[in-house]
């Protein structure tokens, strides 16, 4: 009895069909984990000075709090007392935002930890900084330098 093949054959536009849907597939997928569109949230932006930010008496000392400013999204740390910076709250790995605990900056999204004093990372996934801007203080409210 001679062997019978069972592969189907398919044409190249099913072919090419198919390819396209597991692309469009995949970028649904992918963008689960992005800012949402048009907003970077930080990452890359330039905010003019003079801005108001928040009051220091919001920021813990040790500790730090999300702020947005002009739709981009910051985090403000007070690592000693006076000691007031700002970073982007927009993680380097994939764009989720990240916030301040136990006196570190942290991204739910996949663990990444950033220093509260320059925004380095620490351990997890993200290899770059979070963004600097630079601040001023004044009467007891923090402004974009």
């Amino acid at each position: 009895m001679a062997a019978r093949n069972l592969t189907p054959k398919l044409s190249r536009r099913e072919v090419l069909g198919l390819g396209a849907i597991g692309a469009a597939g995949v970028a649904i997928a992918m963008t689960g984990c992005s800012a949402e569109a048009g907003d970077s949230g930080g990452a890359g932006n330039v905010l003019k000075s003079g801005l108001e930010i928040g009051p220091v008496a919001d920021v813990p000392v040790g500790g730090g709090r999300n702020f947005e400013v002009e739709g981009t999204k910051l985090v403000v740390t007070q690592p000693t007392e006076g000691e007031l910076l700002a970073f982007s709250a927009i993680c380097t790995h994939e764009g989720c935002v990240v916030g301040c605990r136990d006196k570190e900056i942290r991204c739910d999204c996949h663990s990444a930890v950033f220093s509260m004093t320059d925004g380095e990372p620490i351990s997890g996934p993200a290899d770059g900084a979070l963004q600097n801007y630079p601040v001023i203080v004044t009467d007891g409210v923090i402004y974009t330098a």
